[in-house]
């Protein structure tokens, strides 16, 4: 009889054991704050100008390194660096511009699949030759943007980045240069995603013309949260 309750009791000790370590699992790794992302893409003209390109044509191709963080609230503050190349035409040589951006964003997140994203942002360009300012080739230029994103998450891999607006400006001049985007984002797992986008920009650079279609592009990218 008394090996029977040594039996009842050992066996008793067991399944609490078993269950205490049922109700402990590990700990989740956090869920990363920050991501850093690479991004690269040729741009080409979206109509001809007479002695100068086709459309169609090269105009650029650039490399844009960012980084940003996200916290709690869900605002996101942000910085970049971007160098471009511009082909040269018929009517001038090659030139390079190099820009530096701080960004300012907060995520909405409307349900389980929908993220709206309206931000803010402001740059600095600088190098040899900018040519932002049509007035003056050679100096550094400030300008200011606010964009409105939207992007539905498909499913655990997939996020169709519904579109991405943008409206940028000089402060000391007309710069007025618009953007629309969309694309597809693939998720490889909680830390690393890449990314394929279609863009579409028009300019009005105050010479009367009003805004028309500039360059079109198609970037692809990397992101490494942490």
């Amino acid at each position: 009889m008394n090996n029977t309750y040594w039996g009842i009791g050992i066996l008793a000790i067991v399944l609490a054991s078993q269950s205490a370590f049922a109700a402990d699992p590990a700990p989740k790794k956090p869920k990363p704050t920050n991501t850093f992302s690479i991004e690269a893409s040729p741009e080409f003209y979206g109509t001809a100008k007479a002695g100068a390109h086709g459309s169609g044509d090269l105009a650029d191709y650039y490399f844009k390194a960012a980084l940003s963080h996200t916290f709690d609230n869900n605002i996101v503050l942000g910085g970049a660096v971007q160098f471009t190349q511009r082909a040269p035409d018929l009517a001038t040589g090659g030139s390079s511009v190099d820009q530096v951006e701080t960004s300012l964003a907060y995520k909405l997140k409307l349900g389980d699949a929908v993220t709206v994203t309206p931000g803010i942002l402001l740059g600095y360009a600088f190098g040899d030759q900018p040519k932002i300012n049509p007035a003056n080739n050679f100096t550094p230029d400030a300008y200011y943007a606010a964009s409105l994103a939207a992007d539905l998450k498909i499913d655990s891999h997939w996020t169709f980045n519904v579109f991405n607006v943008r409206y940028r400006n000089a402060f000391d001049y007309t710069w007025i240069t618009p953007k629309v985007s969309t694309g597809i984002t693939y998720k490889i797992d909680d830390y690393d995603a890449v990314y394929l986008s279609l863009a579409n920009t028009w300019k009005d650079k105050g010479d009367g013309k009003g805004l028309l279609e500039d360059k079109y592009n198609i970037a692809v990218g990397y992101k490494y949260s942490f």
